[in-house]
């Protein structure tokens, strides 16, 4: 299994889909850039095999392949039930998996980490090295929920209001939080955030102070109300704390 190939197969698949649509161009290099956050993880474990790297990559390139769609309605931002059915059926049931490798010993792993990655926990009776496979790509799925949000602002960055409090109780303990919870602008801020919290290694917090999101999300917003831009600027002091902390007192700013 190589990249070149892996590659060379999506960009046929995709070649396919409008991407002057903002929508498909937004999934487009939330692919690509899950790939590249794969591949920077799995390398800084050191415990995989060329090809078992490749194989990494292919995951998180292909992770959201069946949410492609020539009259797409959805963002990174929603919870899709059936995702993972639409990408097992395009790479599976469909074939395009074996027009990159023919090879069928990765079929299961594959599979489990398509499965696991926006899902709590792990999949049961699986080696080591699998469950890095698949915290990998929840972690690269979940770290570019920043860059998105940047990028492609898919809610009103004009804050008008406090978090509702459900939302801001499961913040302050840590949870992620589902988007379906979201009853105002403040709640999907503090829902992107919250993905910090599923990261399963310390290179994934040092890559999140690295590319600055923190702050380039604040920054982005307009707030209504001085108390409220406070309410956010201590959130982001104590976030940036956690990081440290994550990523270690030797390391920190």
């Amino acid at each position: 299994m190589k990249s070149s190939r892996i590659m060379k197969i999506f960009e046929q698949y995709v070649r396919k889909y409008d991407m002057n649509n903002i929508n498909i161009r937004a999934k487009y290099f939330h692919s690509l850039k899950v790939m590249e956050i794969v591949k920077e993880l799995a390398n800084a474990l050191n415990i995989f095999t060329e090809e078992e790297i490749a194989v990494c990559e292919l995951i998180g390139l292909f992770h959201e392949i069946g949410s492609f769609s020539k009259t797409p309605d959805f963002h990174i931002g929603e919870d899709n039930e059936d995702s993972y059915d639409k990408t097992i059926e395009v790479l599976f049931n469909k074939g395009l998996l074996r027009e990159i490798s023919k090879d069928k010993s990765y079929d299961n792993i594959i599979r489990m980490a398509l499965f696991a990655y926006d899902k709590d926990g792990f999949p049961s009776d699986i080696d080591e090295k699998a469950k890095h496979i698949c915290a990998i790509l929840k972690d690269a799925h979940n770290l570019d929920y920043f860059r998105f949000f940047v990028n492609y602002p898919y809610i009103d960055t004009r804050i008008k209001s406090y978090p509702s409090s459900l939302v801001y109780n499961d913040f302050k303990n840590f949870k992620t939080i589902s988007s379906r919870m979201s009853d105002n602008s403040s709640d999907s801020v503090l829902i992107v955030l919250s993905k910090m919290y599923a990261f399963n290694y310390k290179y994934s917090y040092y890559l999140l102070r690295k590319n600055d999101y923190i702050d380039k999300i604040i920054d982005s917003l307009t707030f209504d109300d001085k108390e409220i831009q406070h309410f956010f600027e201590q959130i982001v002091l104590v976030l940036k704390n956690y990081i440290d902390k994550r990523i270690g007192v030797n390391n920190a700013r």
